[in-house]
């Protein structure tokens, strides 16, 4: 039967997103974005609204219950998968390339073209990849025991599930031949037998059942394996940074300083300013038709993450003498909402501990718990926490990013979200980070609400299939342990080197 409230809620939650989206594009983009990019924009709002729909389908997964709700889930999930898919590969880079494409390819003639290009290089390798792994290891092994036979014996005076199968049933051994290893000793009800009946069970050795997945799900399998390794490196690292940097940044907030303090300092960043645009004037006559070789490409890297705390720094200064310091009291809020972060990212890596490390015998149910008497005291509740909870989990994916790539320039550029100054090409690199890594954190939050999630098609998807692919089925033995070792080497390197410092530049 279809639950008129399910399908409400699953049309108003993406609406709201989608106005939330541009609500964040209003507030976050830069002057000279106002009333211009707007395929891009449109890209973006579309990207977080596909990102918090594929999360928030979980809950209503569970409120389904196993098709009541009268939603078809196994296909919505393929299908929202699908379409993440579509988008994180191909129409955000596509987006991107074109926003970035200042000048036209003069090879290509236009800025489409040379977006198709770049986005048609990705698509490639992803298509290509994904064909050749799809041809060896696109078939799950699932585990499966083999019963070959189910004895009853009646008013039999059983006493321990620990029984000698030889001497106190010879019968039955005589007839299967088999010693206590393949014996289980089963207690039936006696309520419902009547008798105080006994069960036997005499099993084979575990066994395989092989299939070949389709391609749709081993589509999803990749996108949920690339996201994985995104979710372990950002993932972990955003963690322990984002309530490390919101409680630094009220620790070195901007103090009110005299003028000729604020002069002094003027003049320093002007210096650095100067030296940077003679590097920015240096790496720009080296680079032709848009090609840079390893080297150049590694220090253009470089001068942006110069360039961004050049910025800050100045930005910093203004607050300090033009603003007398600045508001105080949105200091001591973000110092505050860092210590509420610290609480979630310490409740998350001890739930990896005690729960998730310690399947399927958990040591404690923990966050399950929360989630689950919530969701009984009333529906929405539940919802709320688990979706605090897992967007938690996308924040420290963009925070680590930024984080990752402030430390570890050389490997790719930085792409920070800034109140009122983000360009475009930033909004649609952290939402195809966020694509991306929205499958797996909800792989992710499927296991570590699995008591809350174990009658879902999205747990039947991930455990049966997925998990069990060749090969790739030992990744996922150590993802979990990945993520926590992430975190806590993060925290002892931010402790080492806590603050960002401009890199070197050799030009």
């Amino acid at each position: 039967m279809v639950n008129i409230f399910l399908i409400i809620v699953a049309v108003v939650i993406p609406a709201l997103v989608a106005l939330g989206s541009l609500y964040l594009i209003a507030y976050f983009q830069h002057p000279d974005d106002k009333n211009v990019a707007y395929f891009p924009k449109v890209i973006v709002i579309l990207g977080i609204t596909l990102a918090a729909t594929s999360i928030l389908m979980l809950p209503l997964d569970v409120a389904n219950q196993g098709g009541k709700g009268g939603f078809p889930m196994d296909i919505l999930w393929i299908v929202i998968y699908i379409v993440v898919a579509v988008f994180a590969i191909v129409i955000c880079p596509f987006a991107m390339f074109f926003y970035e494409s200042e000048e036209a390819d003069p090879a290509a003639g236009s800025q489409i073209a040379g977006a198709f290009k770049g986005t048609f290089a990705i698509l490639f390798a992803f298509v290509a990849l994904t064909i050749v792994l799809y041809v060896f290891f696109g078939v799950a092994e699932i585990p499966t025991i083999v019963i070959l036979s189910r004895f009853k014996i009646i008013n039999y005076p059983l006493s321990t599930d620990s029984i000698n199968i030889t001497s106190t049933l010879p019968e039955i051994a005589s007839i299967i031949g088999g010693g206590n290893d393949k014996i289980k000793l089963d207690p039936g009800n006696a309520e419902l037998l009547g008798d105080g009946s006994e069960y036997v069970e005499y099993r084979l050795e575990k066994e395989f059942l092989q299939f070949r997945v389709s391609i749709a799900l081993f589509i999803i399998t990749m996108v949920a394996f690339f996201g994985w390794l995104l979710f372990i490196v950002f993932g972990g690292i955003g963690l322990v940074a984002l309530p490390f940097d919101m409680i630094s940044d009220f620790k070195n907030r901007p103090q009110r300083i005299p003028y000729d303090k604020y002069l002094e300092r003027k003049k320093k960043i002007g210096e650095r300013a100067t030296e940077l645009l003679e590097v920015g004037k240096t790496i720009q006559s080296r680079t032709t038709g848009g090609i840079m070789s390893k080297r150049d490409r590694r220090n253009y890297n470089r001068f942006r993450q110069a360039i961004f705390l050049l910025e800050e720094d100045y930005e910093r200064l203004k607050i300090s003498y033009k603003r007398q310091g600045g508001k105080v009291i949105l200091y001591y809020a973000q110092f505050f909402g860092g210590f509420i972060a610290l609480g979630v990212s310490l409740g998350w890596l001890l739930h990896i501990i005690i729960y998730m490390i310690t399947a399927p015998e958990p040591f404690h149910p923990f966050l399950n718990s929360l989630v689950i008497s919530l969701n009984n005291a009333w529906g929405f509740l539940g919802v709320i926490v688990y979706g605090l909870l897992s967007f938690y989990l996308l924040f420290c994916v963009v925070k680590g990013n930024f984080k990752f790539g402030l430390r570890l320039f050389f490997l790719f550029p930085i792409h920070p979200m800034r109140v009122g100054n983000t360009m475009m090409n930033a909004f649609l690199f952290n939402v195809g980070l966020i694509l991306i890594t929205s499958v797996s954190i909800t792989h992710f939050c499927t296991m570590a609400f699995s008591q809350f999630t174990s009658t879902t098609s999205i747990n039947s998807l991930f455990e049966t299939a997925v998990k069990n692919l060749k090969i790739l089925k030992w990744f996922w033995v150590v993802y979990i342990f990945a993520i926590f070792a992430m975190s806590i080497l993060t925290a002892i390197f931010l402790f080492i080197k806590p603050k960002d410092k401009p890199a070197r530049i050799h030009v």
